[in-house]
């Protein structure tokens, strides 16, 4: 296992070599994350025509990789202990990329669903301990800026999957993204080092999968876990919907097939700006003072796009929706920072895989309802302003996520002045959790 170099080191605002690779590279999977999730939906017409499948039969084709994420989420967790994060980074890339070129091999739909579901096996195995790995790699002034870029890189790695499609050659296209994703675990291999953990709690060894699992909900931890739930569930319901339902809604209400298309870009392209910016700003003023301002603004602006969705003007509608992706992709970046830095070290990338797996949940129900309630003849004006509600409890879930964390530094304040010694957490809040 590679250690870090000590004479890498350096002092200061700037990274040692080890930090700036491990965050070149974790960025580079969250960015293979984004092209293999989304690379599907512009060659799924090619691939219906090559095996002669039906529309209804591409719907389990865009699960798959879904179910074998929220499989590895949790999987892969509990392997940290025994190979720590380098050794599960380079084994699920090499993994997701060996099944991702078998993907250009399937001759039916049945083994198409199969490679993409262990393909996203590996796939959700590899984004707990990139986000773990990151957070301990990147420091305490800069935290918030450096894992939202992480975020950027997944946006930049969907916006790349169209790209990629334009070739044509579905069984070529799939067959070359897998190849890639082998490179990147190569490089890995070559240059990730397993990160120094600086932590008290860190000398603490990864507990066995059910009492990790208990300890995620049980105090101090316990309330803070279910808000976290909460926060990705309504986060990834708000992507997944309106990634699947605002062009069809927008259809409805007589806007143009291309705006149509073009609003979900558009509404994308709000959040990778604001994956440059909204980090920066946290390190600036506050994790939970930038969020809340963010699912506030959220809040109006999705209740303000319902209204005009029908009657407002192109250019006014697309600079709400701009605006709207800044505030809630964001957001759901910044929601990252707090997750990365709530869990100590010994049960980060468990904590993590849980609620990635739980908030897609989400993204299972919603777009189904959604769907229900057009059927029943709701209005998309009413089901676009809805979208206010999970911004809005997201607002509620990080004050209490802000006080139970208030209440657990008290506490362990107290304890420690009893003690006659500073508290680990104390000693580390910096770099585990500012701003909250």
């Amino acid at each position: 296992m590679r250690q870090p170099d000590q004479r890498s080191e350096r002092g200061g605002d700037g990274l040692p070599p080890a930090a700036v690779a491990t965050i070149a590279i974790c960025t580079l999977a969250y960015l293979l994350d984004g092209v293999v999730h989304t690379v599907m939906g512009p060659l799924a017409p090619i691939v219906a025509r090559s095996l002669h499948l039906s529309i209804a039969q591409l719907g389990p084709l865009f699960s798959a990789n879904l179910i074998g994420q929220c499989i590895g989420l949790i999987a892969f967790p509990l392997a940290v202990g025994r190979i720590g994060h380098r050794g599960v980074v380079i084994g699920t890339l090499a993994g997701f990329g060996l099944f991702q070129m078998l993907c250009g091999l399937a001759q039916s739909g049945e083994q198409l669903f199969w490679l993409r579901l262990v393909t996203g096996f590996f796939l959700g195995g590899t984004l707990p301990s990139c986000l773990a790995m990151i957070a301990e790699a990147a420091p305490p002034h800069r935290r918030g800026f450096i894992i939202s870029l992480m975020f950027v890189g997944y946006g930049t790695g969907c916006a790349l999957a169209g790209i990629a499609a334009l070739p044509g050659d579905w069984r070529m296209v799939m067959a070359g993204i897998g190849a890639v994703c082998l490179f990147a675990a190569a490089i890995s291999w070559q240059f990730l080092v397993e990160p120094r953990q600086a932590d008290a709690a860190s000398s603490e060894p990864v507990p066995p999968p059910l009492r990790g699992a208990l300890l995620l909900l049980a105090p101090p931890f316990g309330l803070g876990t279910v808000m976290l739930w909460l926060l990705f569930i309504a986060m990834l319901t708000i992507s997944y919907c309106l990634s699947s339902w605002l062009p069809t809604m927008l259809v409805q209400v007589g806007r143009s097939a291309s705006f149509a298309s073009l609003s979900v870009t558009v509404f994308g392209l709000g959040g990778i700006v604001a994956g440059l910016v909204v980090g920066a700003l946290m390190d600036r003023f506050g994790q939970i003072r930038m969020l809340v301002g963010c699912f506030l603004g959220a809040t109006v602006l999705f209740v303000w796009i319902g209204q005009v969705l029908a009657t407002a003007t192109p250019v006014l509608l697309m600079t709400l929706l701009v605006a709207d992706g800044f505030c809630a992709l964001g957001a759901y970046a910044g929601i990252n920072v707090v997750l990365a830095g709530f869990y100590p070290v010994h049960l980060r990338a468990l904590g993590i895989g849980v609620t990635k797996s739980v908030g897609r949940v989400g993204t299972v129900l919603a777009p189904i309802l959604i769907g229900l309630a057009l059927t029943h003849q709701v209005a998309e004006t009413t089901v676009t302003s809805l979208f206010a509600v999970p911004t809005a409890l997201c607002v509620a879930a990080l004050l209490v996520i802000a006080n139970a964390r208030r209440v657990t530094t008290r506490r362990e304040n107290e304890t420690g002045k009893r003690a006659g010694t500073e508290p680990a957490r104390l000693q580390t809040a910096d770099r585990t959790g500012s701003g909250l």
